[in-house]
Order: structure tokens, then C-alpha cells, then sequence
């Protein structure tokens, strides 16, 4: 929810601030800068202080960051994002241990899945709150609601912190002694190397989705805020539906990177027909467009990381998963940004939503790869 309140109410935003909705783009950008510094250098921070401990920092300093973006100047919505990000890596890492933990290894896509959820179903939460929350209170109380949140999450946590982190190493370093070591690891494999860049590139299209609907549906199609934030919902319903339907898929196929390669051939489809969107694209269809974009780009992450948690080492599933989400956000990171830059080269989002082909159709390549490459 933290990283979607802002998109979701990014038109008012910028007019208080007075600069272009589509530059939203940037503060997503800089909360994926903040997550890969976190999972470089901090890789580690499971290990020494406990799964449920980090998971509890992480979120603590997201909580931070949100109220950092209160601060009534542009430098704050900078800082403040990148606090989020500090943060924000500290969360999936942590999971993930305590999931392969947890979970019995022929559950484990379909419960890695139901984990992800959370982030749409976060989203979710974004799109109906943000956006009615501004309009009758102003946009930073709906930053303020998330951040109420964000702290009660730290408190139910600590009911349970105990056990989960029994297996911590008291002697271990914090900070990571290579901090591309994940990254390394991950891309010396060449099954995991394409899965992962498949990953970035599914990223890329995620969060382009998620950042810049409700901007897209207002700018273009004169929407109202609360009208476009239906549409975000529909894209993290879709998201949230996805992830579990590609989960149970990939535990009864039990072939990922066919599974996935499957997906990215629809988010093809679904980019190409972006470039129907225009004000006499109906309703209907509108949300039906963005619900098969949401689908497609949000469901791999379950899949992803419970492939990535079943290759890893014993013992080191955090850090790569680390290694692993440093790699898929560098899509996170430049999608948002190269998209907010062709909308200012051609002022239309349908073709900005159209060059998503790119990243589906390299996603796609990856993943046919991956099936024929050594184990």
C-alpha cells in the first residue's frame, strides 16, 4: 500500500506541487533505487537479527519514509521514497525465510503465491482509500492512514517474533561483505540468470501498470480521481487473482519458466491492444484492458522466488532471493522512468503503454531460454 498511495493519487499531488502527473514515475523509481541499496547491503540482516526482527525494520522504515513525504517541499517526496525503499527490501527476504521454513516443499509455489498477494491486495487498498481520502481530507492523510497501518503490522508481528527467530546468528555480520553477492550467484546459474531477467522485465511492466493508471485514466480519459482509482483496483484485484492462479499452476505443472513463458505471451497481446486506449474506448473495456494488464504483469513473483528458494543453497535462501529481487528491480527502477519519458516525447499514453511489448517480449525469449538451458 505504501508504494501505491502516492500513485494513486498522483494528480493531486503534482498540482499541489505544481509539476506534471506523468514525473509520479520518478518517486517509484527512487523507492526501487532505496530497495536495491537495502538488498546489496544488507542481505544479511535475516541472519544476525532474525527473519521476523528485519521483517518488523523494514516496515518500521517505511513507516519512516511516509512520514518524510508530509515534509511540504519536492526534496521530501525524493527522500522519503527512498526511505520507503530502504525498507521495502528488507521485507520480501525475510519472508521468503520464514515461508521455506514453513511451508512443505510441494506447497511452496502456491504458498509463496498467497504471500504476494499481499502486495495487490495492499494496492487495493490504496486505490479505495487514497484517492476518497483526498478528496475530502487532502492527499496526506491518506499517507498518514497508511503509515497508522504500517505501524500495526510491526506491533502483531512481535507477538510471534520470538519463535520465528530462533534460528538467528547472534556472531553474524549485518552488513553484507560482498554486497553483489546474491547478484552474483544468481547470475552465474543460467537457469536462474534468464528467470530472473525475465523477472525484471515483468517488473518493469508491474509497476508501469500500477504507477501510472489512475495518471492515464484522469489525463486521458477525464476521469475523476475516485473514478480512476476503480481502475487501479481492478488492476490489483487482477494482480492479487493472478498470483495465486499462476501459484497452483506451476505446483501441477511443475515447469515455472513454462508456466511464466505462457503469461508473458498474453502480456504481449494485452500491450499491443493498449494502443486502443483513447476516450472512445468504453468503459467496460477499459477496465477489462487493465485487468488482463494487471494479471499478466503482477502474478510471477510467487513463482519466482519460490524457483529462486528452491535452487538456493541451504541456508541461503534469503540472500538470494536478495540477489535475485536486486536483479528484477532494475526493471523496477527504469520502467517507471522510461515510461514517464515517452509520454513526454508523445504525449500518449496508449503508445507509452504500447512499448510494453518490449519488456513482455524479451521476458518471453528469457523463459524459453531458460527451458533449454543446462540444470
Amino acid at each position: 500500500m505504501s508504494t501505491l498511495v502516492l500513485p494513486a493519487v498522483a494528480p493531486a499531488v503534482a498540482r499541489d506541487y505544481g509539476f506534471d502527473p506523468s514525473l509520479i514515475g520518478y518517486q517509484i523509481s527512487m523507492v526501487s533505487l532505496g530497495m536495491m541499496v537495502t538488498l546489496t547491503l544488507l542481505g544479511n540482516t535475516t541472519l544476525r537479527y532474525g527473519a521476523a526482527r528485519t521483517n518488523q525494520l523494514g516496515h518500521t522504515l517505511i513507516a519512516v519514509g511516509m512520514l518524510v513525504l508530509l515534509l511540504p517541499w519536492t526534496l521530501f517526496l525524493i527522500l522519503g521514497s527512498l526511505v520507503i525503499g530502504l525498507g521495502y527490501g528488507m521485507i520480501t527476504p525475510s519472508a521468503s525465510h520464514l515461508l521455506m521454513r514453513y511451508t512443505a516443499p510441494e506447497r511452496r509455489s502456491t504458498v509463496f503465491s498467497i504471500h504476494q498477494v499481499g502486495i495487490p491486495a495492499g494496492g487495493m487498498l490504496a486505490a479505495l482509500t487514497a484517492p476518497a481520502i483526498t478528496v475530502y481530507a487532502g492527499w496526506r492523510w491518506s499517507v498518514i492512514f497508511s503509515a497508522v497501518l504500517i505501524v500495526s503490522v510491526v506491533a502483531l508481528m512481535q507477538r510471534g517474533r520470538r519463535h520465528w527467530d530462533d534460528d538467528r546468528d547472534r556472531g553474524a555480520a549485518a552488513i553484507t561483505a560482498n554486497p553483489l553477492a546474491g547478484a552474483i550467484a544468481i547470475w552465474r546459474h543460467p537457469q536462474l540468470r534468464l528467470a530472473t531477467i525475465a523477472g525484471g522485465c515483468f517488473s518493469w511492466v508491474q509497476f508501469c501498470t500500477a504507477t501510472f493508471a489512475v495518471v492515464a485514466c484522469v489525463t486521458t480519459l477525464d476521469m475523476s480521481l475516485v473514478v480512476a482509482g476503480t481502475v487501479l483496483t481492478v488492476v490489483q484485484v487482477a494482480s492479487a487473482g493472478g498470483r495465486v492462479l499462476i501459484g497452483w499452476i506451476v505446483d501441477r505443472v511443475q515447469d515455472a519458466a513454462r508456466v511464466l513463458a505462457w503469461n508473458a505471451a498474453v502480456l504481449i497481446l494485452a500491450a499491443v491492444a493498449a494502443l486502443a486506449f483513447n476516450p472512445a474506448l468504453p468503459l467496460p473495456a477499459v477496465y477489462a484492458l487493465f485487468a488482463v494488464l494487471g494479471a499478466a504483469s503482477g502474478c510471477w513473483p510467487g513463482a519466482l522466488l519460490a524457483e529462486v528458494g528452491r535452487l538456493a543453497p541451504p541456508g541461503q535462501v534469503s540472500l538470494a532471493i536478495s540477489g535475485s529481487l536486486v536483479i528484477t528491480n532494475v526493471g523496477k527502477f527504469a520502467g517507471p522512468i522510461l515510461f514517464a519519458n515517452i509520454y513526454v516525447l508523445t504525449h500518449s499514453y496508449s503508445t507509452a503503454f504500447a512499448t510494453l511489448v518490449v519488456p513482455a517480449a524479451v521476458a518471453l525469449y528469457c523463459l524459453l531460454a531458460a527451458r533449454g538451458s543446462p540444470r
